[in-house]
């Protein structure tokens, strides 16, 4: 799980800018049907993966309230990453298909 964290962290970045330039235009209902689906994947791999992404150091200068704080940031923005990459796909097949 820490490597599929590691290199998504390189290639989400990529997928949000194309997902997000693909809805702008005229995107399709299974683009946003798939992106939410995708989100919800998103949002368990972000709660699960939380503690690959956090040096070990920082629990023991944070509160627990702090950490649960994080840990819930953390999932949504994995949330927003993943609802981004099915409309990244569509788009990249519908301009190179």
């Amino acid at each position: 799980m820490a490597i599929f964290l590691w290199l998504f962290q390189y290639i989400s970045p990529i997928t949000f800018i194309l997902g997000a330039i693909y809805l702008l235009g005229d995107p399709s209902p299974v683009a946003i049907v798939l992106g939410v689906i995708a989100a919800i994947i998103g949002l368990i791999v972000g709660i699960i993966g939380w503690a690959d992404t956090v040096p070990p150091r920082w629990f023991w200068i944070k509160s627990s309230m702090d950490l649960a704080g994080s840990r819930f940031m953390t999932a949504i923005g994995y949330a927003v990453q993943f609802f981004f990459l099915p409309a990244a796909i569509i788009g990249l097949l519908e301009y190179f298909g």
